[in-house]
Parts: structure tokens; C-alpha cells; sequence
């Protein structure tokens, strides 16, 4: 699953030299932080802190409006805090995710307004429990998510834009929802550099 990342991460690195020269299209290179939370496992707070890496290409539809595709590696989950239910048995939620988001963007000055949706698949969880067990197993996670989102960006320059974005998952991260819910949310801090 790694060696099909990098190589599609490469050939949209590849395309980043040919997108600039032709009009209708533009691309970026995305690099932040992921806050998130899990609806569902009695642990409150973006507590959990992760990486978020990508690139962005734009297809420009006229003046004002652009239809968006992501190809992104991110990190999510939860963490235990001091406000977090007694009763929850998690301590650590991490998972390392893939997505492809589709957005479209409405420009306007220098700011850019984006709602979506955006399918992502988990490439490894870990989930860890009060006493410090590895339950990651047990917990019967699925692999694939399907989320909205909505962004917002400031561009500082032609080349320089400072990002927010929120996404929260539709679908239930369990296999067996007879477990119960548990709901990926984020917000994402991401620099962008446009090519």
C-alpha cells in the first residue's frame, strides 16, 4: 500500500511541471497539522495531534469558481484528557489515513471558500486502552471513510496561502455497529505553496 502512495504522489509531483503552463489548471503542495477527535469514544477535545501532507490540483471553471482534487496522507484520532469520560476504556486512538478529497472552491479577493466530500482509507489504526493494552484488534475497525468538509484559505501572495479546513465523517469507523459509533472529526491548520 506504501509503494502505491509514493508512486501516485510521485506522478502528481511529475504532473506539477506541466499543470503550470496550461491555463485551466493549477496546482499546490499542502503541508500541516491535523486536530481531530472520535465521536463515539467518550474522550472529548482535539487532543490528538497529527501530520498532514499533500498536493492539490485545481481545474479553474471560470473567474471565481474551481473544481479541487486532494491526494492527502494525514494523521487522526483521539487522546485521553483531564475532561474525558471515566468511563471511556481508550487512552489512544491513531490512525493513519489516505485521502482524496473533491471541492468546489469559490474564490473572491484574496480568499478561497471550499465544501466537499472526500473518501479516505485507513492504512493502519492503533488503538490503545486505559491499562496501556494494544486493542486495536478487538475493536474491528473498517478501512475506508467518507467524509465532508468545508475550507477556507487567505493567500498572502500569488504563491503563499494559509488554510483551515473542518471534515467530519458520515459513516461509522466499527464494522459491527452493534459496538456502537465512533465518528471521525478534524481540523486542519495547512500552509499551502502554489507552483
Amino acid at each position: 500500500m506504501h509503494t502505491k502512495l509514493v508512486l501516485i504522489l510521485a506522478l502528481m509531483w511529475l504532473a506539477v511541471g506541466v499543470l503550470p503552463a496550461q491555463n485551466p489548471f493549477k496546482a499546490s503542495g499542502i503541508v500541516g497539522l491535523n486536530l481531530s477527535q472520535i465521536d463515539g469514544d467518550l474522550l472529548t477535545g482535539f487532543d490528538q495531534p497529527g501530520l498532514l501532507a499533500g498536493m492539490h490540483v485545481s481545474a479553474i471553471l471560470s473567474e471565481r469558481w474551481e473544481l479541487g482534487v486532494e491526494l492527502l496522507y494525514n494523521q487522526q484520532g483521539s487522546r485521553r484528557n483531564l475532561y474525558s469520560n471515566s468511563l471511556s476504556i481508550y487512552d489512544k486512538i491513531r490512525l493513519n489515513v489516505v485521502e482524496a478529497p473533491v471541492m468546489i472552491l469559490f474564490n473572491e479577493w484574496k480568499f478561497q471558500l471550499g465544501a466537499g466530500l472526500s473518501y479516505a482509507r485507513i492504512i493502519n489504526a492503533k488503538v490503545i486502552d486505559v491499562s496501556g493494552a494494544d486493542i486495536t484488534l478487538q475493536e474491528g475497525l473498517g478501512d475506508n471513510m467518507i467524509n465532508l468538509l468545508f475550507s477556507g484559505t487567505f493567500n498572502f501572495s500569488e504563491r503563499w496561502g494559509l488554510n483551515v479546513r473542518w471534515s467530519r465523517s458520515f459513516n461509522n469507523l466499527r464494522l459491527d455497529k452493534a459496538n456502537g459509533l465512533l465518528i471521525s472529526r478534524s481540523i486542519a491548520i495547512r500552509g499551502i505553496y502554489y507552483f
